[in-house]
C-alpha cells in the first residue's frame, strides 16, 4: 500500500516555467524547419492523389524540391515568429531593466521622489501576457511603495495644521540659502514670527478655534509672499519666512508690513471676532555673517525685542539684541541659584489710609540683591523667573518670608492689624502646590488668614475660567483677601467682578498719572471709585507721586493709596521706623517698584 503526503497533495502543483532566453528561439527553429523537412519528405506521395503524374513525382528531383520548399515554409514561419514574439519580448526586457534601475537606484539613495515606472500595455492572453500583467503587478507594488515613502517624507518635513515647511525643512532651506551666499554672495533675510497672546485666544476660543486662527494667520502669511520664499511653522506660535535674492532685506521689511496691516482689523473665528498680532523679528545675512550668528538666531532675538517693546511690531535685528541676550542668559544663570544663595529679599512699600495718613498695611515686594551688580531691578529678572518656572519657589519663598514677617509686625501697627499684600502670577496661581503653600505659610507663621492678601492680575481671567474659580475658592476658604491688581489694563470685563469674590481693586498707576490732568483721566478713576463703592470692593490707588494726587483722590473717596509720595519701599528695619516714628524716607533713596 502505497503512502501519499495530503499536504503535498493539497498543494497546487507549479506551472511550468517559461523560458525568455535564446533557448527558446533555438528549440522553436529546430522544431519548425523539421517540421517543414517532415511535411517535404512525406509530400510526393500525397502530390500524386493531387493530380501530379507518378513519373514527375517519383522524380529525386521533386522530392528533392519539396524538401527544399517544406524548409523554406519552416524558416519563414520561424522568423515571422521569432520577429513577433521577440519583439513582445524585448518590450517586456526593457521594461524589467528600467525598472530594475530605477528600484536599484531609489533603495541605495533611500529617495523614491524621482522614481517613475512605465507599465506595460497588456494585449495577450497567452504567457507573454501572463508575464506582463505579472510586471504591471510589481509595478504596483512599489508604487505602492514609493506613495508611502513620498507621504511619509511629506508628513517629516511639513506642519500637519497648516500644511506649511516645518523646522526640519526650513532648517534645510537655511542651509541652502547659506551656501548660496558663500558661493556667490547671494543675500538672504530671515522674518521670525511670534504669535501674541495665543494661549488667551485658545482659552476664549476653544483648541478648535484656535487651530483655525493659526490657519488664518498661515494664509495671511503665504498670501504676503513670492512663490521663491519659504514659510515655515516652526512650533504651536512660531512661525519664520525666509526670503532669498537681491533685495530680500527691503522685502522682508515690505513682507512683515503687510502681515501685520492685514491683522489690523478684527477677524472672525466662528462666533468669536477676536484681534490678534505679531511679533516679528527680521535679521539679514549681511547682519548675521558680520555678528557671527546665525539668521534664524538673530531674528528670534529681534522678535524678542519687538514683544518686549510692546508685541504687534517689526524689530529689526542689531548687535545690541545679541549682547542683552548674552546678559539675559547670565541673569537666568544666576537667578537658578539666587534663591538657595539667599540673595534674595523683600522690600516693602506702605499701604496708608489716604485720609489719616495712617499706614494700614504694605505690599511685599521682591528684590535681589546680586553679589556683583547689587541691586537688580525685578523688571530684569521677574520676566525670566516667569520664563523659566522659577517664579513658583521664589513666590513660595515670598509668601512664607511675608507672613513671618506681617506676623512680627503686629504689635508694632498703630491699629493693631496690620495687613500684608503678596503678589501672585499667573504661572504661580496655576501651580497645584499654591493653596497648600499659602494654607503651611498662615499656619507657620500664625498671621491670621483676614491680614495676608493675594494680589492677582486681571490676565488670571483669560484662562480657564472653571479652574480658576475652583481655586480662588479655595483659597477663600483659607480665609484671606483678594486684590485685583492694575485693575482697567487687562482682560477682565465687570462681570467678573461680580462672579469672583475679589474684595479689593488696585487702580493702575497708568490712571493715577492722569487724575490731575486732564478731564478725561480724573473722569475714569472717579468712574472705578464709584464702580468698587457700589460693588462694595475696597479700592487701592497705584503710583502717587504727587500732594495733588494725593488731594484728589481724597475728594474721590478713594481710602487707600501707595507710592512714592508716600514712601519708597523699605527695607524691614525703615519699614519698623516708618511705623514707630512715621517718617518717610528722602526721595533721592527711591528704587523702581
Amino acid at each position: 500500500m502505497t503512502m501519499h503526503d495530503t499536504g503535498a497533495e493539497a498543494q497546487p502543483r507549479p506551472r511550468r516555467a517559461f523560458r525568455l532566453t535564446s533557448r527558446v528561439f533555438w528549440d522553436m527553429a529546430i522544431y519548425m524547419v523539421g517540421l517543414g523537412l517532415a511535411v517535404g519528405f512525406v509530400f510526393p506521395p500525397f502530390a500524386v492523389l493531387l493530380g501530379v503524374p507518378e513519373t514527375i513525382a517519383d522524380r529525386p528531383l521533386f522530392a528533392s524540391a519539396c524538401l527544399v520548399a517544406g524548409f523554406l515554409v519552416g524558416a519563414m514561419n520561424y522568423a515571422l515568429c521569432r520577429g513577433v514574439v521577440g519583439g513582445r519580448m524585448e518590450v517586456l526586457g526593457s521594461h524589467l531593466r528600467s525598472a530594475t534601475g530605477v528600484i536599484t537606484s531609489a533603495t541605495s539613495s533611500g529617495d523614491w521622489s524621482a522614481a517613475v515606472f512605465e507599465r506595460i500595455t497588456v494585449d495577450s492572453d497567452d504567457q507573454i501576457g501572463e508575464a506582463g500583467r505579472a510586471f504591471n503587478s510589481l509595478l504596483g507594488a512599489v508604487e505602492g511603495r514609493k506613495e508611502l515613502e513620498d507621504r511619509l517624507r511629506y508628513q517629516a518635513f511639513h506642519d500637519a495644521l497648516t500644511g506649511l515647511p516645518n523646522r526640519a525643512l526650513f532648517m534645510e532651506r537655511m542651509a541652502e540659502a547659506d551656501l548660496a551666499r558663500r558661493e556667490s554672495g547671494t543675500p538672504s533675510a530671515v522674518l521670525f514670527l511670534d504669535v501674541d497672546n495665543l494661549k488667551a485666544a485658545n482659552d476664549s476660543l476653544g483648541h478648535e478655534g484656535g487651530d483655525a486662527l493659526i490657519r488664518l494667520l498661515a494664509e495671511r502669511m503665504v498670501g504676503s509672499v513670492r512663490d521663491t520664499d519659504t514659510v515655515a511653522r516652526l512650533s504651536g506660535d512660531e512661525f519664520a519666512i525666509l526670503l532669498t535674492g537681491p533685495g530680500s532685506a527691503h522685502q522682508a521689511e515690505r513682507v512683515a508690513h503687510r502681515i501685520l496691516d492685514s491683522l489690523r482689523a478684527p477677524t472672525r473665528i466662528g462666533d468669536h471676532v477676536v484681534r490678534t498680532g505679531l511679533s516679528i523679528g527680521l535679521a539679514t545675512s549681511d547682519a548675521c555673517a558680520a555678528s557671527a550668528i546665525s539668521m534664524l538666531r538673530a531674528a528670534d532675538l529681534a522678535m524678542y525685542a519687538a514683544k518686549t517693546g510692546g508685541k504687534g511690531r517689526l524689530e529689526v535685528f542689531q548687535p545690541s539684541h545679541h549682547t542683552a541676550q548674552v546678559q539675559r542668559d547670565a541673569v537666568r544663570a544666576d537667578l537658578s541659584g539666587a534663591l538657595d544663595a539667599e540673595q534674595l529679599e523683600l522690600h516693602y512699600q506702605p499701604i496708608v489710609d489716604v485720609r489719616t495718613q495712617v499706614v494700614v498695611g504694605f505690599e511685599a515686594l521682591v528684590r535681589w540683591r546680586h553679589p556683583e551688580r547689587g541691586l537688580v531691578s525685578p523688571l530684569e529678572f521677574i520676566p525670566l523667573a516667569e520664563e523659566t518656572g522659577l517664579i513658583v519657589p521664589i513666590g513660595r519663598w515670598v509668601v512664607q518670608e511675608a507672613t513671618r514677617q506681617a506676623a512680627v509686625w503686629q504689635h508694632r501697627s498703630p491699629l493693631g492689624r496690620l495687613r500684608m499684600s503678596v503678589n501672585v502670577s499667573v504661572r504661580q496661581f496655576h501651580h497645584p502646590d499654591l493653596v497648600g503653600d499659602v494654607a503651611e505659610a498662615l499656619r507657620q507663621s500664625g498671621l491670621a488668614p483676614s491680614l495676608l492678601t493675594l494680589e492677582i492680575t486681571e490676565s488670571l481671567f483669560a484662562h480657564d475660567t472653571e479652574e480658576t474659580t475652583r481655586k480662588i475658592d479655595q483659597l477663600k476658604a483659607l480665609g484671606v483677601r483678594l486684590a485685583l491688581d492694575d485693575f482697567g489694563t487687562g482682560y477682565s470685563s465687570l462681570g467678573y467682578l461680580r462672579r469672583f469674590p475679589i474684595d479689593t481693586l488696585k487702580i493702575d498707576k497708568s490712571f493715577i498719572d492722569g487724575v490731575t490732568t486732564g478731564a478725561e483721566g480724573h473722569a475714569v478713576v472717579a468712574a472705578i471709585t464709584r464702580l468698587a463703592q457700589d460693588l462694595h470692593l475696597e479700592v487701592v490707588a497705584e503710583g502717587l507721586e504727587t500732594g495733588d494726587q494725593v488731594e484728589t483722590l481724597r475728594a474721590l473717596h478713594c481710602p487707600l493709596g501707595q507710592g512714592y509720595h508716600f514712601s519708597r519701599p523699605l527695607v524691614p528695619g525703615d519699614a519698623v521706623k516708618l511705623l514707630l516714628t512715621g517718617r518717610r524716607s528722602e526721595p533721592a533713596m527711591l528704587v523702581p517698584a
